[in-house]
């Protein structure tokens, strides 16, 4: 039981083949849904330091335009989907200028927020580290003090029968043992609660609640 837990919160991200994007286009009602659970995420003085540049197949040159700044590994797939995100974070605090040393968590956290909202609401969402930076930057006049971080990859998923029989899923590989990160004391060792048996239906409560304090947590609604 425990094992199927952690298993199944795992599945709320990487569940996924590529070729599962259908053509049918996300409601911009949902679309803002998506971003209102991004936006909603708790930040570090409420600097809120994430921004996002969407393009949709219903305008194909900016479409395009992002599909270029990808990396050739990525485009093949990620085209696939009706939506393609960027993830722009701002390094500076909006107060007094400083840098924002936690800007990069915050946004990450914004990010999977929307993954884990867009799950819940039958989407798939699918984050990409390949993409060229600083034409991302070219193409979007992004200013000074601010980094491109994530492109990702929006859509409804379709039945796997209807997939293109050449379309080739991608690897997301399998979760490293927890002694492999997971310290005590000192560097490289594991921790000894890493020993103790699972708490079966602690574990398992992990996945039960359909609602959540905050708006993200995994309810269907927004």
């Amino acid at each position: 039981m425990a094992q199927f837990a952690i298993n199944e919160s795992r599945r709320l991200i990487d569940d996924w083949e590529p070729e599962m994007f259908s053509a049918r286009m996300v409601e911009p009602e949902k679309l803002r849904c998506l971003l209102e659970s991004a936006n909603q995420t708790p930040s570090h003085l409420n600097q809120q330091p994430w921004h996002f540049i969407i393009a949709t197949k219903d305008d194909s040159e900016e479409y395009e335009r992002l599909v270029s700044c990808l990396s050739e590994v990525n485009v093949e797939w990620a085209r696939r989907a009706p939506i393609l995100m960027l993830s722009v974070v701002r390094l500076n605090n909006g107060s007094n200028g400083g840098r924002n040393r936690y800007a990069f968590r915050d946004a990450g956290h914004a990010v999977s927020n929307l993954v884990l909202k867009a799950k819940a609401m039958g989407l798939a969402a699918q984050q990409m580290a390949g993409f060229d930076a600083a034409m991302v930057r070219k193409q979007f006049q992004i200013p000074a003090g601010f980094a491109p971080t994530t492109a990702i990859a929006l859509g409804y998923v379709t039945d796997l029968k209807d997939a293109s029989d050449g379309a080739q899923g991608v690897d997301v590989g399998t979760a490293r043992p927890l002694e492999s990160f997971v310290f005590t004391g000192s560097w490289g060792r594991p921790a000894p609660l890493l020993n103790e048996p699972p708490q079966t239906q602690a574990v398992a409560n992990l996945g039960a609640s359909k609602r959540g304090r905050y708006p993200w947590q995994l309810q269907k609604g927004c």
